[in-house]
């Protein structure tokens, strides 16, 4: 089982608890500072699984208490009951991705070798949005390991336009 399909349920939930409630910002920004400090060094330790849940969900809570309500101290509880803080990223990434669905927004990774210049970003984006008919917000990455060139990844569709991918498929076609 996939981290994205653990981290779905979660998800889900937590969206839907922020829209009864007309939180949605506060959950963003409330999962988002989470994510920032479980992911440091020092609190990974805590996190590797050698303390109670009690004990690792009292701890998170007492650190960032005063940005927390009593939705998002259960979360931690429930987190820490289930050993789930490894997919806690993958709760955040597609948190976000239900709040860009509920305002219309396609979330769009946008990957190329080398940095892009505004004006090629904002050509890519228009041209999706309107191929789309939605509005684009992107996740832009660099890695110079596709060689040149770029990679857009829609929802689990992804188009690979880079050369790392066209010698790839060059290379399978000569050997038959």
């Amino acid at each position: 089982m996939s981290f994205d399909t653990i981290a779905r349920p979660y998800a889900q939930a937590i969206f839907e608890i922020a829209k009864k409630n007309n939180s949605i910002k506060k959950w963003k920004k409330t999962l988002i500072l989470i994510n920032k400090i479980i992911s440091l060094k020092q609190i990974q330790r805590f996190l590797s699984g050698s303390l109670s849940s009690h004990y690792l969900s009292s701890f998170l809570i007492f650190i960032i208490n005063e940005h927390l309500d009593e939705y998002s101290k259960n979360l931690i509880k429930l987190l820490a009951y289930n050993q789930r803080f490894k997919i806690f990223h993958n709760i955040l990434k597609q948190f976000l991705q239900l709040e860009a669905s509920y305002q219309k927004i396609t979330i769009v990774e946008l990957t190329s070798a080398s940095i892009l210049k505004k004006d090629q970003i904002l050509k890519i984006q228009l041209f999706l949005e309107e191929i789309l008919s939605s509005k684009i917000k992107f996740i832009y990455h660099i890695n110079d390991y596709i060689l040149d060139g770029i990679i857009i990844k829609i929802n689990d569709q992804i188009f690979d336009f880079s050369i790392r991918n066209h010698l790839k498929q060059l290379f399978s076609a000569l050997n038959f």
